[in-house]
């Protein structure tokens, strides 16, 4: 065989030896150029497991080969020693040796022998064509053009699915693991879940098929939290959807100080007042409705005289009409009134400019920041639950003024908050523990947000 005999007698064949022969003697030759062939085999070369020194040999080796060489009428032919070779990547002639045997079976490379083993090419004319040559031959290379170019886009299409399937793991890894954090702060059953990710994390597997297996796992684990919030929503609804604002099992005062100056200097005193003892007749009848055993949702019990049903009807809309109008006071509805004590609509209105901007709010009253609550708390990755428990422990008001002071502050600088929705329940805390100054950070984003607008 042709293909053979072009091997020394000194070497042991293989079957890959044998392959990288025969594409070496093909006769319908690729048309290709030196740059092209170099560039897929570089791309190919670690999925073809050349890297080390036998990827430093065959970039010298390719570099070593002439242009000219590659067209179809010629051979890319490359005569050195591995004596010389062995110079140039500062290896042993026996490394280098074994590194061209790697080249050959990878179907890169062809041995062309002479009958004494040595490499060396003469050339003759004026283009300098090959008359003789013996060496290394790229030939097989070349042959395999369009299957090392897609050999090689395979290999970074996987690298980089691998890369990312890191990523993924790295990034559910810390995700699942706050989220198990919160499950034992809120006593939610994830035990299982639990022992499959840890079972998950410890058994051998590629990296692929462990991203997807987490993936999945981290689905069911956010499916569990949104089971309970949507539990609690119901059971919050079925009692009363008031229960967010007030605490029917507390005592509440209804007594007044009367000569408190408003929060609104734009308001009249006499008017002010006016509307003060409105609301506070409306929230006597509150009262009193609940002392006799109505809630603000409820039918009389069928017991009751119809007309005394109706006039309690009547109590309870005009009460919940004026608890919710858009006049508002929210320092006399919240629970928290000392924190507002200082903020105004106006104030908060000034200092989260870029809040209203961001989600379209037209912050004309109270009930407009609230309404607008399930957008900013959507803007900090604030859970339904995390939202309901703040406004039940502080009240709607509060929670709504903490909630777009929290997001205006992420959106600014969004480094400056690691976890935007664990600031604000830090907030909420201190709120309680009567340790936030919240009229300060108006303040300071007011006058931050003017200093920017006037440069």
């Amino acid at each position: 065989m042709q293909s053979v005999g072009s091997v020394a007698s000194f070497r042991k064949l293989t079957p890959a030896m044998v392959a990288s022969q025969k594409l070496a003697m093909a006769n319908d030759i690729v048309k290709t150029t030196k740059s092209e062939v170099a560039m897929a085999l570089k791309k190919a070369a670690p999925a073809l497991g050349i890297d080390g020194t036998t990827y430093h040999i065959l970039d010298i080796l390719i570099g070593l080969t002439a242009a000219e060489d590659w067209s179809q009428d010629r051979r890319p032919l490359v005569a050195i020693s591995n004596e010389k070779l062995a110079e140039y990547v500062s290896r042993s002639s026996r490394t280098v040796v074994r590194s061209l045997r790697r080249l050959v079976e990878a179907g890169v490379l062809a041995y062309k022998d002479s009958p004494t083993g040595r490499r060396y090419i003469y050339r003759a004319g004026e283009d300098r064509q090959i008359e003789r040559g013996y060496g290394l031959d790229f030939s097989p290379a070349r042959q395999r053009l369009t299957e090392l170019k897609q050999i090689g886009t395979e290999f970074a299409a996987r690298l980089a699915q691998e890369k990312e399937a890191k990523r993924t793991i790295s990034r559910l890894s810390r995700a699942m693991a706050d989220l198990f954090r919160l499950a034992s702060l809120e006593e939610l059953e994830v035990s299982e879940i639990a022992s499959a990710f840890n079972e998950l994390m410890d058994q051998p597997m590629g990296v692929v098929d462990r991203a997807e297996a987490l993936t999945m796992l981290h689905e069911l684990l956010v499916a569990r939290f949104d089971m309970s919030e949507t539990t609690a929503e119901k059971g919050a609804t079925d009692v009363a959807e008031h229960d967010v604002f007030f605490d029917r099992n507390s005592e509440m005062s209804c007594t007044e100080d009367n000569d408190v100056t408003p929060y609104n200097d734009t308001t009249s005193q006499d008017s002010w007042k006016k509307s003060k003892q409105q609301r506070n007749a409306s929230k006597d009848a509150y009262i009193n409705t609940s002392k006799s055993g109505y809630t603000r949702f409820e039918m009389a019990p069928e017991k009751e005289p119809e007309s005394e049903t109706r006039a309690t009807s009547q109590k309870l809309s005009k009460a919940e009409s004026l608890n919710w109008s858009e006049h508002v006071d929210p320092h006399e509805s919240d629970q928290f009134s000392p924190l507002l004590s200082e903020v105004s609509l106006g104030l908060i209105s000034s200092a989260t400019a870029e809040t209203q901007a961001a989600i379209g709010l037209d912050l004309s009253s109270w009930n407009s920041l609230i309404d607008a609550s399930d957008d900013m708390r959507l803007l900090i990755g604030l859970s339904q639950k995390g939202w309901f428990d703040a406004r039940k422990r502080v009240g709607d008001y509060t929670a709504s003024a903490v909630l777009i002071t929290t997001v205006e502050k992420a959106l600014r600088d969004p480094e400056s908050i690691a976890r935007p929705a664990g600031y604000f329940r830090a907030c909420v805390d201190r709120a309680i523990d009567g340790k936030l100054a919240l009229h300060r950070t108006l303040f300071g984003l007011a006058a931050s947000g003017s200093s920017v607008a006037d440069n």
